[in-house]
């Protein structure tokens, strides 16, 4: 039996002083049958900079045009490859068994 794969969308703008904390949090997961997409809505900081470190073959990063945060998950879902998707937002924490 296989595992489901989930895609985790993350939009955000301008939260580059938030976002290491949710994605430390979802890089917690008990369960690890999953990516992470993170769609940057247009941010003017540094949201980039401070991503970097942290993109690799799981965790993905897109820059859209700002339009707003409906549009930024509707983006990230077209890129998505889960089975599942799982929309969560730029300045939430993700307890370790969100996935199970």
């Amino acid at each position: 039996m296989n595992s489901p794969f989930f895609s985790i969308i993350v939009p955000t703008f301008n939260r580059a002083h938030l976002i290491t904390k949710t994605i430390n949090s979802i890089l917690q997961q008990h369960y690890k049958n999953y990516e992470i997409i993170i769609v940057d809505d247009g941010s003017t900081d540094n949201t980039l900079t401070v991503l970097q470190p942290f993109l690799n073959e799981k965790i993905k990063y897109l820059k859209k045009e700002n339009a707003e945060r409906a549009a930024a998950r509707n983006y990230g879902t077209l890129h998505a490859k889960g089975d599942y998707i799982n929309w969560f937002d730029s300045d939430d924490l993700m307890l370790p068994n969100h996935l199970e």
